[in-house]
């Protein structure tokens, strides 16, 4: 019991209380004086509840005489556990009554005495209770009981209050009965009817009269008659099997009951006048009249509530087969953090039955750091009124819990939570961190550092406490320890040897000799265990894995000693990093040996390109070497009638300087001398043709200028052609390079073939001039070769998108099928031995192909051939590509 200290009394109470004693002063009887007194205090005083409860003097039972208030009826009193019952301390009010004092309570959540009423009192809410005996000539005789939700609502100068009404409602019923006892004797005498008007006229509810001996009802008052829907005279023609759905024998057995025991409670379905049937409550109990017993029952009609109480109890029903059905555990909590209900996987999450859990906190089911960690956030929330979702790990699981608040449409907040088991998503998103982490390490250690870290990953991941990496060496009958985790080590002090035989290896191995994962959650029982060193770490389960690749198991991995049972996710982790570790560790070693590889490679390639560079400028010496006489002619022709002019412009000048020294001398001599002076010169130029000389030198100039102008133009072509070492590439006039490469061969050309030329304008084109330059010279002169006494080649240049082209047609002899094939092959002729090399065409074809061009040949025997090359305009050249 609590009370607590004075604090202000509200003003509706005073003015509750004013209304009770007027009432008190007014009344004449019980029913009424009851009645209004409880609907005044919860009506004007703010009460949740109140009902008054009398002593039935011939079974010492208390029963409920009237009540106000919502979330309970009279008739609910009157069936809650122990609520009507003896003065025995039940309950709040008959322990007032037992113990003949007020009992005040302002906590109705751990008030023992409260228990038969604690769930209907949560519901509504009530958190103070009183129970206050009435008495009747100092004895007492009932009990005034009150609830109200305000905690601490009983204080001391309410209770003085209260029970000052106590002591005015016992006057009141201490001069009633005053009253009744000075009528009894007047009552007495009065007929039988009047008593029976008297009783029913003062119901509330229909009442019979039976007779016990057959079921007949003799009596009914209005209320009954409105009811059931006969007059008076057409009832008490009926029998109870008229109107109760029940056999003839259950209802003599239920009158023989009431009987025996004095008065019964029963619900039963009755059928009205119309048919209609009703769910009715019946309280009977035996009434002598005239030296005969009767039964008086009073029926309540509770058909409305059985089928709101259905609802109800479906809605309910519904809802726990609804959160039964959630994937995770559900449940709802009061505002003083009790659960209210619980679905079926909480239930087994805890192997305590749902129902078994109403009404528990956290700290009467978790043990204590997780209870107080689940009531903090439980109590942030509701008082928050906020969703919120965190993580929690119970018993190994990891969860996602959802807390809500609920708000019932009456004021009261309840806590709603739903949890889901993310324990794989959550392994699961572990696994692909460490998979990623593993890649990371890749590239930052080397392979033994890498192997340790990732087993340290697997033994963590699998929650293992040891951990051991193997390698499985070619003849697949040794082993080599590569790895052991800091925990393996820990307290180890066994000696063991880097490489060993696997018929040594202890089960461990065994997944290497089945070729497939091996568990072993009993290490110790397993009979068949050996392998391990004196000194080794104790094992307790086991957990060992093959990776196999081409057929051959290359590494074993293994972890032991987790705390639980291995499950499958283990083995599959163990199995996904042991693959990434060797695949990478494999990847590693097989880069080293391709970088290897590849340096020897580019270092062949170096020297293969400059074998090329140098094959190239020989071939290019080659093809000068054989056309070195038709240059040489082609000099010498120029040569020839430039020194045959300069020997003439020789005879000339001495003619000249002598026609000048004579003018000299004639320019000191004067009168006679002097005429046959310059008649004698006269004579002189005449003698030498003096015109014609001097007509003469200025052609023979003019020849030699030309002479040693084609001399420059073949010089200057040749070394365009032949320069070594221009490997540069750059924009080029490609028909240029055709007419130069042209007048290097032209000699070799100029006796058998008539050079026909169809050009277009060309855009410049990015190559390595020289090269292309080349190409063109093979062509010339395999089409020369081609021509067995005389015929034309026709040069061609076009363009095409962004690429240009150009041909060399020839009418030789042609290709035949069988050989197009093999003529770009290094070392590959048809001609004669000594006529070639066979690398003209193979050069060529190298030299188009590196600038992203094409080369292609279209021929037939006795039809000539014609080959092209397409070259972009902008070419994909590279300082590697070049040379």
């Amino acid at each position: 019991m609590h009370t607590q200290d004075p604090a202000p009394i509200p003003e509706r109470l005073y003015a509750a209380l004013l209304a009770c004693d007027h009432v008190i002063i007014r009344s004449t009887g019980r029913a009424a004086l009851f009645d209004a007194v409880c609907q005044h205090l919860v009506r004007d005083g703010g009460m949740q509840m109140a009902w008054i409860g009398m002593l039935d003097a011939s079974d010492q039972r208390l029963w409920p005489q009237a009540q106000s208030g919502e979330g309970w009826s009279l008739l609910d009193w009157i069936r809650a556990p122990n609520a009507a019952g003896s003065p025995a301390e039940h309950d709040l009010a008959s322990a007032a009554l037992a113990r003949n004092r007020a009992l005040w309570s302002n906590d109705v959540a751990t008030e023992p005495l409260l228990n038969p009423v604690r769930e209907r009192a949560q519901t509504q809410g009530w958190h103070a209770a009183a129970a206050i005996p009435l008495h009747v000539d100092g004895k007492a005789c009932g009990v005034l009981s009150l609830f109200d939700c305000e905690p601490g609502a009983f204080g001391k100068r309410v209770q003085h209050l209260l029970l000052q009404l106590a002591s005015n409602i016992s006057t009141a019923i201490e001069a009633m009965e005053r009253g009744e006892r000075r009528a009894q004797g007047e009552l007495a005498a009065q007929e039988s009817e009047e008593r029976y008007n008297a009783l029913f006229a003062s119901s509330p509810l229909p009442m019979l009269v039976v007779d016990p001996a057959d079921g007949r009802i003799v009596d009914a008052n209005v209320r009954a008659m409105d009811f059931y829907g006969w007059d008076h005279a057409a009832i008490t023609t009926r029998y109870l099997h008229d109107i109760n759905i029940q056999s003839p024998q259950e209802i003599r057995e239920e009158m023989a009951r009431s009987l025996a025991s004095g008065r019964t409670f029963q619900d039963f379905r009755q059928r009205l006048a119309h048919g209609e049937v009703r769910n009715v409550e019946v309280f009977t109990s035996p009434m002598d009249f005239n030296g005969q017993t009767y039964l008086v029952s009073a029926i309540h009609d509770v058909t409305a509530r059985r089928i709101l109480e259905a609802q109800v109890h479906q809605a309910q029903s519904l809802m726990q087969r609804f959160i039964d059905q959630l994937p995770g555990t559900a449940f709802v909590k009061d505002s003083s953090l009790r659960l209210v209900m619980a679905n079926q996987q909480l239930g087994a999450l805890l192997q305590t039955p749902p129902q078994a859990l109403i009404g528990k906190t956290a700290h009467d089911i978790f043990p204590p750091d997780f209870a107080d960690f689940v009531t903090l956030l439980d109590r942030e929330v509701l008082e928050a009124g906020a969703h919120r979702v965190y993580p929690e790990t119970f018993n190994g699981r990891h969860n996602e819990t959802s807390l809500f608040v609920i708000d019932d449409g009456a004021g009261e907040k309840f806590l709603g939570g739903l949890s889901l088991d993310i324990t794989d998503r959550y392994l699961a998103k572990e696994r692909s961190a460490a998979l990623l982490k593993i890649h990371e390490l890749a590239g930052e250690l080397p392979e033994n550092a890498f192997l340790s870290a990732g087993l340290e990953l697997a033994e963590k991941l699998t929650q293992s406490k040891i951990g051991f990496l193997h390698f499985v060496n070619e003849d697949q009958e040794t082993l080599e320890m590569v790895a052991w985790t800091a925990g393996a080590l820990k307290g180890c002090t066994a000696a063991y040897d880097a490489h060993y035989p696997l018929s040594q290896a202890g089960i461990w191995a065994d997944c290497m000799r089945q070729r497939a994962p091996v568990v072993f959650n009993d290490y110790a029982g397993y009979a068949a265990r050996k392998g391990l060193p004196q000194g080794h770490v104790p094992m307790q389960r086991l957990i060992s894995v093959p990776v196999i690749e081409g057929g051959q198991v290359r590494m074993l991995l293994g972890v032991g000693n987790k705390e639980s049972d291995y499950l499958d996710f283990d083995t599959e982790t163990l199995q996904l990093l042991g693959n990434d570790l060797w695949r990478i560790a494999r990847r590693g070693r097989l880069e080293t040996s391709l970088k290897h590889r590849v340096d020897e490679l580019v270092e062949a390639n170096r020297r293969l390109s400059d074998m090329q560079l140098q094959l190239l400028q020989s071939e290019k010496m080659a093809s000068i070497g054989q056309l070195a006489s038709g240059v040489a002619h082609e000099i010498n022709n120029p040569i020839g009638y430039v020194k045959s002019n300069l020997g003439s412009l020789a005879g000339y000048v001495d003619n000249l300087l002598q026609i000048v020294r004579g003018y000299e001398a004639v320019d000191q001599l004067q009168g006679d001398a002097l005429a046959h002076a310059l008649q004698a010169m006269a004579r002189s130029k005449e003698d030498m043709d003096y015109a014609f000389m001097v007509d003469d030198i200025r052609k023979l100039i003019d020849e030699s200028v030309q002479g040693v102008q084609r001399v420059s133009q073949i010089v200057l072509d040749l070394k365009n052609f032949s320069r070594k070492g221009d490997v540069e590439a750059e924009y080029a006039d490609l028909q240029s390079g055709i007419e130069s490469t042209v007048n290097v061969v032209w000699n070799q050309l100029k006796y058998k073939v008539n050079v026909v030329r169809e050009y277009v304008r060309l855009p410049p084109v990015h190559c390595v001039a020289s090269q292309i330059n080349q190409v063109v010279m093979n062509l010339l002169t395999n089409a020369e070769q081609a021509i067995p006494e005389h015929g034309t080649i026709t040069l061609r240049t076009g363009v095409e998108g962004d690429t240009v082209w150009f041909e060399v047609q020839d009418t030789g002899c042609g290709i035949a099928a069988d050989k197009q094939s093999r003529i770009f092959e290094p070392f590959y002729t048809s001609k004669p031995v000594g006529q070639g090399t066979g690398l003209g065409l193979s050069i060529s074809f190298g030299i188009v192909q590196r600038h992203g061009g094409t080369i292609t040949v279209k021929s037939a025997p006795g039809a000539g051939s014609t080959f092209r090359v397409t070259l972009p305009v902008e070419s994909p050249l590279s300082p590697e590509t070049v040379a």
